[in-house]
């Protein structure tokens, strides 16, 4: 027999805020069911789905490629083509935000060490309102 978790047992099982399990079955990530007063039960393939979905996002993958690899495992016969085309696409972003993390480091490092007694001289400020 099933175990059935409510939500806010389901948030302490899975580590996912609250609101976060009401976002993902809006997004169509989840399906939790209903009971009859109306209160969303949660199973234990609903919980793997949610620990699948919070792994995803602290690797950086977007809701919509959670969403499609989410629905790749429905078929787990299926060939993972898709999963490492995912996972190459994630690879070139990733690198482009590391990309725009090392220009942003290497601008405040320019200015870091700022030895100008008051704020209106400071160089960190003046260089930031330069960029912009």
């Amino acid at each position: 027999m099933s175990k059935f978790f409510k939500i806010k047992q389901a948030s302490e099982q899975t580590g996912v805020h609250l609101e976060t399990i009401r976002y993902y079955e809006k997004q169509g990530l989840i399906s939790p069911s209903h009971q009859q007063n109306g209160y969303r039960v949660f199973d234990e393939q609903t919980l793997a789905q949610l620990r699948f979905i919070k792994a995803c996002r602290n690797i950086g993958f977007s809701l919509n490629n959670i969403k499609t690899l989410l629905h790749l495992q429905q078929n787990p016969t299926n060939q993972c083509n898709e999963v490492d085309e995912l996972a190459k696409q994630h690879l070139v972003y990733l690198d482009e935000q590391i990309t725009q993390l090392q220009e942003v480091k290497n601008f405040l490092m320019q200015f870091v060490g700022c030895e100008n007694k008051t704020v209106d001289k400071c160089q960190i400020i003046q260089g930031i309102k330069e960029k912009e």
